[in-house]
C-alpha cells in the first residue's frame, strides 16, 4: 500500500507544476484521472500515459527548455515510473523491508545523476534557429553512451 501512496505523492507535484504552467484546471483533472488509474491498476498503461502527458505538456509549454519545472519533472516522472513498476509486481498488503528497495533506489539515483549530466551538457548547447549539426550530434552521441552505461547498471 505504501508503494501506491508513493505514486500519489509523486503525482501531486507533477499536477501542481502542470497547473502552474497551464493556468487551468485541465491538467489537474487529467493527472488525477491518470494517477487513479495508475494506483488502482499499476500494471496498466496509466503510468505511461501520465508520464507521456506530463512530458508532452512540458515540451510544448512556453519557456526555456531547462526551466525549473522541467528539471523537477525529471525525477518526479521517473519516481512514478519506478513506483508503479514495483506496485505492479508487489501485492497490495505485502510488508516491504527497506533492504529490498536498496537496489531500485541505487539505480534511481544513478539514472537521475546521468539525466542531470545530460541536462547540464544540454545547457551549453546553443539554441535558436542556427543550431549546428555538430552540437546535435554531440548531444545525441552523449545520450547514447550514457544509455549504454545505464543498461549495464
Amino acid at each position: 500500500m505504501l508503494i501506491r501512496l508513493a505514486i500519489v505523492l509523486a503525482a501531486l507535484p507533477v499536477a501542481a507544476i502542470l497547473h502552474l504552467e497551464a493556468d487551468t484546471v485541465a491538467p489537474l483533472a487529467i493527472v488525477a484521472a491518470l494517477t487513479a488509474i495508475t494506483v488502482l491498476m499499476p500494471a496498466s498503461a496509466g503510468a505511461a500515459l501520465l508520464i507521456g502527458y506530463a512530458a508532452f505538456a512540458m515540451a510544448f509549454a512556453d519557456g526555456h527548455p531547462l526551466r525549473l519545472g522541467v528539471l523537477l519533472m525529471i525525477p518526479l516522472l521517473h519516481l512514478i515510473h519506478v513506483t508503479s513498476a514495483l506496485a505492479a509486481v508487489v501485492p497490495v498488503k505485502t510488508k516491504i523491508e527497506p533492504a529490498v528497495l536498496k537496489a531500485p533506489a541505487r539505480r534511481f539515483a544513478i539514472v537521475q545523476a546521468i539525466s542531470f549530466l545530460v541536462a547540464a551538457f544540454a545547457a551549453f548547447v546553443p539554441s535558436g534557429p542556427g543550431i549546428g549539426l555538430i552540437e546535435l550530434l554531440g548531444l545525441g552521441s552523449l545520450t547514447i553512451v550514457i544509455g549504454v552505461v545505464a543498461l549495464r547498471i
